[in-house]
């Protein structure tokens, strides 16, 4: 019986997985909806060609881990090679709202169903956790850049997050929808594990334009930004999400890495 092989040239997107057929050796495009129907990193998924007068099975393997704020970023190199430039300044803000969705789920969601759960209650505080998680859902869902990294800040400038699903629920049905921008000092002076880089990068986040951007290319004006504006919009985004997703420890969206961090 012959083995389904493996997969040529693979290379995994925030919405695609490409991988050149090991058979008639053409490039396959799969969308990670319509296609695989599966959003999940892929270790081993059996898949056939794409094209119909070949339509042999193989399987694909080898896929990115990074986080999707991460991947929304790195996609933007194949679209300033292909000079769309409007498309990855969408891609670039998005990455941030991204960022502050994981980093919110993460804190309010992840770490105090971690740090609280007890095996005599599993059952309840599994509820607990999915209800919270619809309600951290339902407060986030229609929010745009800047009421998400208010919020963001709001979290990190308070200190050490809640280290139960109870104070967590009442932190997010208390927590404010629109909340101020923090000032300069505010932020300096924050006391956020000793961390100075984390300082910095959010005083750079504070600064960071590229929603501003995103808007004039998205409204009536329809914008056209230039590759100049869009290696300064990449750089910049990079130089603060990658740093803020290592020092706040959130680059992982998956409860079950967070269970096995607990003390």
């Amino acid at each position: 019986m012959n083995e389904v092989p493996e997969g040529k040239n693979m290379e995994g997107t925030y919405e695609r997985f490409i991988a050149s057929c090991p058979w008639c050796g053409r490039r396959n495009v799969f969308n990670r909806a319509s296609d695989l129907g599966d959003f999940e990193p892929i270790d081993h998924k059996d898949v056939s060609c794409l094209f119909p007068d070949c339509s042999k099975p193989f399987f694909l393997t080898g896929d990115t881990i990074n986080p999707a704020y991460e991947m929304v970023i790195y996609d933007c190199y194949e679209l300033i090679e292909q000079k769309y430039y409007a498309y990855c300044i969408l891609n670039l803000c998005q990455s941030f709202e991204l960022f502050f969705s994981q980093y919110l789920r993460v804190e309010l969601v992840y770490r105090p169903f971690a740090s609280g759960v007890r095996d005599e209650r599993l059952d309840l505080d599994i509820r607990h956790f999915n209800d919270l998680r619809n309600l951290l859902y339902a407060r986030l869902r229609g929010l745009t850049f800047e009421p998400m990294r208010n919020l963001f800040f709001c979290l990190v400038l308070r200190g050490p997050g809640p280290g139960s699903l109870e104070e967590a629920e009442r932190l997010v049905r208390i927590f404010p929808c629109y909340p101020g921008v923090p000032s300069d000092d505010e932020i300096r002076a924050a006391a956020i594990s000793g961390n100075e880089r984390v300082r910095e990068s959010l005083l750079r986040l504070k600064s960071c334009k590229v929603h501003e951007l995103r808007n004039e290319v998205v409204h009536k004006s329809g914008y056209r930004p230039n590759l100049s504006e869009v290696k300064d919009a990449l750089e910049e985004t990079r130089q603060i999400l990658f740093p803020l997703g290592h020092d706040l420890k959130v680059q992982i969206d998956d409860l079950n890495w967070y269970m096995t961090q607990r003390a």
